[in-house]
């Protein structure tokens, strides 16, 4: 199936979902998250939810890792939408946020991070094929990310669907994730 396509029927998917179903597998997603090995990792780059579009919360995960890795620097964006593309920021208990027009929360004064500087990323999507290649919202911010990046960083995607076998469109420009986190399932590519 191709992009557009699989974009409109999962934000569907995820749209029709009741907030008690948001909830329950949001902590499934969670338990997966905490399974992870995030050992070695200095700078994680974590999104940060659009609750209008009921992207999975990730401020619980955040805040656990916080308390049993205060060795990590959590690390979050400022989207540009004429550029589309991003510039990242350190995220502590204490950085005060505001929405943006899209509803995403962004630092209002934070250190700016490199994007060379970032170990791994959690990444939004609304579904992934069993190659690694994702579906967002189709603006490229984070392929564009992914190209600034060092070329071993983790790319790491969030999806509340399991893999679909394959996307039909991917480009040239399109950068498939190593993992993604499910509810219940982690999955390698």
């Amino acid at each position: 199936m191709e992009k557009a396509k699989l974009r409109q029927e999962y934000k569907l998917k995820r749209n029709e979902l009741s907030l008690e179903e948001v909830k329950h597998l949001d902590e499934l997603l969670l338990e997966e998250l905490k399974a992870y090995d995030w050992s070695g990792i200095k700078y994680l780059h974590c999104y940060l939810s659009i609750e209008k579009f009921k992207e999975y919360n990730t401020l619980p995960f955040i805040e656990w890792i916080w308390k049993h890795f205060p060795e990590i620097t959590m690390v979050i964006s400022k989207s540009d939408f004429l550029s589309n593309e991003l510039t990242h920021y350190s995220f502590f208990k204490d950085t005060s946020l505001e929405l943006n027009s899209w509803g995403i929360p962004e630092p209002i004064a934070a250190e700016e991070i490199p994007p060379t500087a970032i170990d791994a990323i959690i990444t939004p999507m609304l579904v992934v094929d069993k190659l690694g290649n994702r579906v967002g919202y189709g603006k490229g911010f984070y392929d564009r990310f992914f190209v600034s990046c060092k070329e071993e960083v983790k790319k790491l995607g969030v999806s509340y669907f399991p893999p679909v076998e394959a996307i039909d469109d991917i480009q040239e420009w399109d950068i498939p994730i190593d993992l993604a986190f499910t509810p219940g399932k982690t999955f390698l590519f």
